[in-house]
């Protein structure tokens, strides 16, 4: 099982922007906004935190809120990324659970669309914690 312990946030504390980008595409980021300056942290999920199997990018934390992100930056298999994401909240599910669980898919092209049924599916079992965009997705945290 991964855990958090031991690995440390590679944002400041209280960052204002924190951003979660794709090295091999920079046209496609999350852009965390915390205009209440709240302790926050970023950690690199994939290959840092989870080394092996399905696992997403990014994990965003608003420490003072109790909310976190789970960010997978994708090209356009959108089932792909679903699956990715959920592996990692099962995989982190218990260092979480005092959070509010909310999902981010960004990716550079959607061809399977709002309507597929896998994404309908995970957005339903989520409550609309989930959002998907193309590009960047930039959302207040605090």
């Amino acid at each position: 099982m991964s855990s958090l312990r031991g690995v440390a946030s590679i944002c400041q504390p209280r960052q204002k922007i924190i951003v979660s980008q794709d090295k091999g595409n920079p046209r496609v980021s999350h852009r965390a906004i915390n205009e209440n300056r709240n302790l926050v942290t970023q950690y690199q999920i994939d290959g840092a935190v989870i080394k092996t199997g399905l696992r997403c990018d990014f994990l965003v934390t608003n420490e003072e809120r109790k909310t976190a992100y789970l960010i997978e930056l994708k090209g356009s298999d959108i089932d792909h990324a679903i699956d990715q994401l959920e592996a990692t909240a099962q995989e982190l599910k218990k260092e979480l659970s005092s959070y509010s669980l909310n999902f981010r898919i960004v990716c550079t092209r959607d061809i399977m669309g709002p309507n597929s049924y896998k994404y309908k599916k995970f957005k339903s079992k989520y409550n609309g914690r989930v959002d998907k965009k193309e590009r960047v997705i930039k959302e207040k945290i605090s």
